[in-house]
């Protein structure tokens, strides 16, 4: 998933910068047509990657698709069945109310009577029946949108943490990428990662070590921007993406995480452990013409320095 969204950034990139070089206008079909262009023109790994990921999706909206269409269609069929005995049962009560006009004996008017009750009787269940089918119906589809927001949710929140997964991150920082090249609005990413996690798993085990980036995920939440965007990248280590925000905001944004953090105790619920941790911090800024996985790079490069120079501190790519 990665190397799709990598992709896709590097050939959105170049397409870009080739329409803004032609004075191709920025219209959603024309830009569209130039992508899959650059695309079709590029490497065949890359083509493969796109290609490979498009498929997945589809074929995920196609069985989302196909389910909600299969519950229509039984809805459908079942008003359709419904709606036939119903209208029988109406024939049969015009014929006896037909008939009750005709007759002139008091005999023929118990019969048509009792007839009648029953005729009525079967009309009430059968609208019954429908009101029934009908809530049923209602209560399927409800269980499938949820199963839908389920799968989404899926897709892109991390499980144990809570915060949004790589492949969030990636789509998030593409559409950013984006907004960047085309208004010059900067922006920063802070990669954090928790100081010696492994001697906290050694001792305390993997359930407390679960605790604790549950808890760090939490804490994120509380103390960034709402416009920020927190995610797992992987194992203890975090992205924030800092929408329009330069390095020296970053590097405030940083250090009141590092302090507020250093200050604070996280806690598992499981095992009942309160411990205080500290984290590493390595800053990024992107400027214009930099790629996604060359600004996280620098990212991880300045938090390697920031672990070599004794950890539980902030470093910048300015510092590399």
């Amino acid at each position: 998933m990665e190397r799709f969204y990598l992709t896709v950034a590097r050939v959105a990139k170049k397409t870009l910068h080739h329409m803004v070089e032609h004075r191709i206008p920025m219209l959603p079909d024309i830009y569209s047509r130039h992508f899959y262009r650059y695309l079709s023109s590029t490497d065949l790994e890359s083509q493969e990657i796109v290609e490979e990921q498009q498929q997945g999706d589809l074929k995920e909206v196609l069985s989302q698709q196909n389910q909600g269409l299969f519950v229509i269609r039984q809805l459908a069929a079942m008003i359709d069945r419904l709606d036939q005995v119903t209208v029988t049962h109406t024939d049969q009560l015009d014929n006896h109310i037909l008939n009750l006009k005709a007759t002139d004996k008091i005999s023929d008017l118990t019969q048509l009577k009792e007839d009648i009750n029953k005729e009525l009787s079967l009309v009430v269940d059968n609208n019954n029946e429908i009101h029934d089918n009908i809530v049923d119906a209602q209560e399927t589809v409800k269980r499938l949108q949820s199963k839908m927001e389920e799968v989404a949710d899926m897709a892109t929140i991390d499980e144990l943490t809570g915060l949004y997964n790589r492949r969030a991150l990636f789509s998030r920082l593409m559409e950013e990428h984006s907004r960047a090249e085309r208004y010059g609005q900067g922006f920063s990413i802070l990669m954090i990662d928790i100081d010696d996690f492994k001697d906290v798993n050694d001792e305390h085990g993997h359930q407390v070590g679960d605790g604790i980036l549950k808890g760090l995920g939490a804490f994120l939440r509380k103390n960034l921007r709402d416009s920020d965007f927190p995610a797992r990248f992987g194992g203890e280590e975090f992205i924030c993406l800092l929408p329009s925000t330069d390095i020296e905001h970053a590097i405030q944004a940083g250090n009141k995480i590092r302090e507020l953090l250093s200050k604070s105790t996280l806690s598992s619920k499981k095992k009942d452990v309160t411990l205080q941790i500290t984290v590493s911090i390595g800053i990024a800024t992107f400027t214009s013409g930099d790629d996604i996985d060359d600004l996280i790079k620098r990212a991880d490069d300045a938090l390697y320095l920031a672990k070599r120079q004794g950890k539980n501190r902030i470093v910048t790519e300015r510092e590399l």
